[in-house]
């Protein structure tokens, strides 16, 4: 657990850091006043000045601020900075507020392009299901054990998708009852969407798309982690019988450990065999490729440069609208508030991808990076995304709003946040010990 605090703070901090650079540079290149530029909250630990703003790191780390001078906008900020934030044109205020946002997106960007350029790109799993275990099916779902095999669905409804993910969240947020799906031959198909959420992941559960046969965590003291078995290797062969799917090993592969079993995997570029030995003594495995101890992966590719910066716009495009659709299902009721994760889950998932290789880890920060963008532009006065919003309202008007609408928002907005993240924490307290 102590690894996973580490994580957290890190990861939080340098992603705060760069949020707040953001709008530090766009404040310099604005130029308006900033007093202090601080890296944590409380009593400094140490300090340097350089012209004007004063920049320290702070002992309590837990974010970060950057104070620019004339926010309030009085007569009496005016005469002591002339060109403070409230006195600066609509349009460099709104580049301020906007900043931070841009740059954790920014940050997403180069994290998924670097990935990409160093082997890290991640395929994603196509919209397609190579079987359907028709005994897992709920009550509530009619039809789905007719659909075609390997081919790609399109659309669920009046939803479009394009991968995995994007069904899995057209599925969870599709009005129940009869639905079309379109497949990729021009086919149609009939089905029945359950009303609950939990029939609907059963539904789900039930489908298995076209996963690789990569590893990705491997359990601790299991048989895979004593074979040599590491994250990212493929498995090619099964004692002799070829394997080009999860859906391959699960008819090679036995379900409870009869022997060894002899792994044909493919490892930065070339073949290996590999002998995994049953479990010693009283070991469980709870992993996706079972007993053996270890869990599915992704596959991953390099690419040139042109092909990185193109994949890490895709991705922030790819991974905005996956967020963007949790949230609508979140606020519509289709999934349930306990999914939300706080602080406490976040440092278990971070210690998770990092424990795996530094590939899952960076994809995970990038990820990270992007979520704190989107929640900061939400229209919450206090986030940036209310003063973005109030900003607008002002050049709709053609002047400034009146102060009180200022301070009651960010009262309403702070009430807000601060409910959000206490119910966040208290929901990962209540995970944490199983309810």
């Amino acid at each position: 657990m102590l690894t996973a605090a580490i994580l957290l703070i890190l990861v939080a901090n340098g992603l705060i850091l760069v949020h707040e650079l953001g709008h530090l540079f766009a404040a310099k290149w604005a130029g308006m006043p900033v007093q202090s530029f601080s890296v944590g909250f409380g009593p400094p630990l140490f300090a340097f000045r350089i012209g004007p703003t004063r920049y320290q790191l702070a002992l309590v780390p837990l974010g970060g601020f950057v104070r620019i001078m004339g926010m309030r906008g009085t007569e009496e900020e005016r005469r002591e900075w002339p060109t403070g934030f409230a006195f600066q044109s609509l349009g460099r205020r709104i580049c301020v507020v906007s900043a931070g946002v841009l740059a954790n997106a920014w940050l997403a960007a180069i994290l998924f392009a670097g990935l990409a350029l160093t082997g890290g790109a991640t395929v994603p799993t196509p919209a397609r299901v190579e079987a359907v275990f028709e005994e897992d099916l709920p009550a509530q779902a009619e039809g789905w054990a007719a659909l075609p095999r390997n081919v790609d669905i399109v659309r669920l409804g009046e939803r479009e998708v394009k991968a995995w993910g994007e069904f899995a969240l057209a599925l969870l947020g599709t009005e129940a009852g009869s639905q079309l799906l379109y497949l990729a031959d021009g086919s149609r198909l009939a089905v029945s969407i359950p009303e609950t959420e939990y029939e609907r992941v059963a539904l789900l559960q039930a489908l298995l798309p076209p996963l690789p046969p990569v590893l990705g965590r491997i359990d601790a003291g299991s048989p895979a982690e004593a074979s040599g078995l590491r994250t990212g290797d493929r498995i090619v062969a099964v004692d002799g019988a070829p394997v080009k799917s999860f859906m391959d090993w699960l008819e090679a592969a036995p379900v409870a450990p009869t022997g060894s079993l002899t792994l044909r995997i493919l490892r930065d570029g070339g073949g290996l065999d590999v002998v995994v030995a049953p479990p010693a003594g009283d070991y469980t495995s709870m992993g996706s490729l079972g007993w053996i101890g270890a869990n599915l992966g992704t596959e991953q590719q390099a690419t040139d440069v042109g092909g990185a910066v193109a994949y890490g716009a895709r991705e922030v495009e790819r991974h905005t609208r996956l967020i963007a659709e949790s949230g609508r299902l979140l606020v519509t009721g289709a999934v349930g508030l306990r999914e939300v994760a706080g602080p406490v889950q976040i440092a278990r998932m971070s210690q998770r991808a990092f424990s795996m290789n530094w590939y899952q880890f960076f994809a995970f920060v990038a990820f990270l990076s992007l979520n704190l963008a989107i929640l900061n532009f939400l229209p919450i006065p206090v986030l940036d995304g209310g003063h973005f919003a109030l900003l607008l309202a002002e050049g709709v008007a053609g002047r400034p709003l009146p102060a009180g609408v200022y301070r009651y928002g960010n009262v309403a907005g702070a009430t807000v946040v601060v409910f959000f993240m206490a119910f966040a924490l208290l929901n990962d307290f209540l995970k944490l010990f199983g309810f």
